[in-house]
């Protein structure tokens, strides 16, 4: 089975908090949550560790640019790299911080002008580098990711820069995005020849992770999880040795594999892909404890869809090709943006939605992710109770096949009255979640009876959604951050993490769960 960009540890044990106390790591990377942890029937009090998670206002060039959630630290850096992997940036002049506001100076690419809502980065750029690097030094990267922060909270994404044969620099963020982007700055800054430079990350390369190492000169990645079709067909033409599924002992090569030593200089046989039976296939080179041979992997594709609101144009965005009517119609209710859908329609990758009462939403603030939605002020309600042996129903239909076979997929899925009734499939958990949503709101479902189940992490702006649907049960197979859970409580969310059989842990409302022992309130 393949590792998933997901895949988190188990919550740290501690001593006994009431539900109400946080306290802040003074590394401002974590904090500390009260937890209630189910094990086998067993309920115990914990402290856990979780992400911090805070909105940074980046400014170009004298005037305010974006609204990012990222993890509060390496700012500076975060600031170069941005508007450098963005395609928007030729040249950094200055970047200078103001509490969590970044201000950058730039020389920016001909055209480089405001962003039209959560807009993809775009390619300036070829890479062209004589670099070799050996499968050791490959292992290397991977093992610099595999950092404290990362095992502690289970919901950061880690980054590492490797030069001159040893690594220079690591970066650890709530969005892989944003931990990539702050090793570009970091290299920026530092005057660090990109073409002499690995670049590694923990979370799954699609195109637009791909771009980035492109706009910033980089001839190589190490991913540690998968590549989708068009990251990899994207590596190929623009020069970038694209490397996935690195483990301990083993790794495969989908794109210019005569950069590692010891590998055939030739492409993968069958690099544009083929189609099995429905599947999207990828060829490539596996290293497998010192030997090279081919391997094919199921891979996905992912591409541009584009949302209109009411007849205008709201924002392009990155998912899958499926239930795009869902897509629509939960995207705007989940962003807290309408309460009604009127209509859908679906035209090719073009998504119409029709909608009462819409709501005025900042088109410039990004979540780890995906598009930021707005903060339910609406205390979700509904007096459904859901058993442990629940839970792991819904965690087990999360679990699914097209997940394993790429370790690209998330999955979300909608509990209702004793049984799953849709699950979905996409690049980004946000946008598997849209969908369920979607579909609850199109099969006009009462939300108060639902539970939210998704293989994602849940920061704040993924309990956002739920709370603005109108969702009081959210399992999830991976872990929260302390703004998550915060928003989970004052929402009136239960909210489940690290849902392993036989246990999860709870973060918020556990009055909902039978046999917690909170039925009657906390």
């Amino acid at each position: 089975m393949q590792e998933s960009a997901e895949s988190n540890t188990d919550p740290a044990q501690g001593t006994t908090m009431s539900l109400q106390e946080t306290t802040t790591d003074t590394s401002g990377m974590t904090e500390k949550l009260p937890a209630v942890l189910w094990n086998e029937g067993e309920v115990t009090h914990i402290c856990d560790t979780a992400a911090r998670e805070e909105e940074i206002v980046l400014y170009l060039n004298g005037r305010e640019y974006l609204h990012i959630v990222a993890s509060p630290n390496m700012l500076l850096e975060f600031g170069a790299g941005y508007f450098t992997a963005a395609g928007i940036a030729e040249k950094i002049l200055s970047v200078r911080i103001d509490d969590k506001n970044v201000f950058v100076e730039a020389d920016l690419f001909p055209g480089a002008g405001p962003r039209e809502g959560f807009a993809p980065a775009e390619k300036k750029g070829h890479v062209v580098s004589e670099l070799l690097i050996t499968p050791e030094e490959i292992f290397a990267v991977r093992k610099a990711m595999d950092v404290d922060v990362w095992r502690q909270t289970g919901g950061l994404h880690c980054a590492a820069l490797w030069h001159d044969h040893k690594i220079i620099a690591v970066s650890s963020d709530i969005g892989r995005h944003n931990a990539v982007d702050k090793l570009i700055g970091f290299m920026t800054l530092q005057g660090i020849p990109p073409g002499e430079c690995v670049l590694g990350c923990t979370g799954r390369q699609p195109k637009g992770m791909v771009m980035k190492a492109v706009n910033a000169g980089i001839p190589v990645i190490v991913g540690r999880t998968a590549v989708t079709y068009p990251g990899a067909m994207l590596a190929k033409e623009e020069g970038v040795t694209l490397i996935g599924f690195t483990r301990e002992n083993r790794f495969t090569v989908y794109s210019h594999p005569e950069r590692i030593a010891g590998f055939p200089a030739e492409e993968p046989e069958n690099g544009k892909g083929t189609e099995n039976n429905g599947e999207l296939l990828l060829s490539g080179w596996q290293y497998d404890k010192g030997s090279v041979k081919p391997a094919v992997d199921v891979v996905v594709l992912e591409d541009t869809v584009t949302l209109y609101l009411n007849g205008e144009k709201y924002l392009d965005n990155t998912a899958t090709l499926e239930s795009l009517e869902e897509l629509g119609a939960g995207f705007f209710i989940a962003a807290g943006i309408t309460k009604k859908i009127r209509s859908v329609k679906v035209r090719d990758a073009d998504i119409f939605v029709e909608a009462d009462e819409v709501a005025e939403v900042c088109g410039k603030m990004e979540s780890a992710g995906g598009f930021c939605p707005r903060e339910s002020a609406v205390n979700v309600e509904g007096g459904i109770t859901i058993s442990p042996e629940e839970i792991f129903t819904v965690r087990e239909q999360i679990n699914t096949e097209e997940w394993d076979k790429t370790g690209a997929l998330h999955c979300a899925v909608l509990y209702y009255q004793g049984e799953v009734v849709y699950s979905a499939n996409d690049i980004g958990r946000h946008n598997a979640v849209d969908k369920v949503i979607g579909y609850m709101t199109l099969h006009r479902l009462p939300a108060g009876k639902c539970v939210l189940g998704c293989t994602g992490r849940m920061p704040h702006g993924m309990v956002s959604k739920a709370a603005n649907a109108g969702i009081p049960v959210i399992v999830s197979r991976a872990a929260t951050t302390s703004t998550g859970a915060a928003l989970a409580e004052r929402s009136g969310i239960t909210l489940i993490c690290f849902t392993r059989p036989p246990r999860f842990t709870v973060y918020s409302h556990p009055e909902r769960i039978v046999g917690l022992g909170y039925e009657k309130g906390i």
